[in-house]
């Protein structure tokens, strides 16, 4: 069904912020209306809309928005929601970076690659924000081209760079050396994020308990043998 007539600027602008979550007293503040003006906007577009609440009018906005002439402002909150997470993901992972590589000082051992994880993981309310934000963005992109993408290189040259760390261990004899650096961190990378993911959804005690234990057993599988310390030491 058409609308019975088109609705105004304002009348537009009311909907938008109600799609954004806002009711009638905080959109009036918003626009620099009385709330009794803002009804009337909201009243106007239920009947040229011939909708009888805001759910439907929500409702009616989201479906189809070319109907109330709201394609375009979407567009561009859109574009604007999507470059402020983007900028919000750039800045998670420069975070990310700096904890892990503070967690790599000290004298050479699986402990450092321990605290890397845990430092990397979604374990207090800072990086869990981050980390809902970073899966948004792979939501939103796909795995492959465009803004996450571009986000996943930054990790990809981190890791590159920091293939030297393993090298390193490898050389002191706390880490086998029939694996490459890099394929070690990509195995390490990827078993951390499934744990992060896991424990956005549940970061109980055990839930944590039972992520760490997983990820030990793995750093723990990576020691070196007594052969090749003793290599190492001779």
């Amino acid at each position: 069904m058409e609308p019975r007539a088109t609705l105004t600027k304002r009348e537009k602008e009311v909907v938008l912020e109600l799609l954004d979550g806002g009711r009638v007293a905080t959109i009036a503040e918003l626009l620099g209306l009385s709330p009794k003006t803002d009804s009337n906007h909201l009243k106007q577009a239920f009947w040229k809309l011939d909708v009888h609440s805001q759910a439907e009018l929500i409702e009616l906005a989201r479906r189809e928005p070319a109907r109330l002439g709201l394609e375009e402002a979407l567009s561009a909150r859109s574009q604007l929601a999507r470059d402020e997470l983007e900028a919000r993901c750039e800045r998670a992972i420069e975070r990310l970076i700096e904890r892990i590589e503070r967690a790599h000082a000290g004298p050479p051992g699986l402990s450092q690659l321990r605290n890397a994880v845990r430092a990397a993981l979604p374990l207090d309310p800072g990086t869990r924000r981050d980390w809902r934000d970073w899966l948004e963005l792979r939501a939103r992109s796909g795995t492959a081209g465009g803004a996450a993408a571009s986000a996943q290189r930054m990790v990809d040259e981190w890791r590159d760079s920091a293939s030297g760390t393993v090298a390193r261990l490898q050389e002191a004899g706390r880490v086998r050396t029939d694996v490459e650096p890099a394929e070690l961190l990509r195995s390490l990378g990827a078993l951390a994020l499934g744990a992060g993911t896991r424990l956005l959804g549940s970061s109980s005690d055990a839930s944590v308990d039972q992520e760490l234990r997983m990820i030990d057993g793995f750093i723990d599988a990576l020691s070196a043998p007594e052969r090749a310390d003793d290599d190492h030491r001779g």
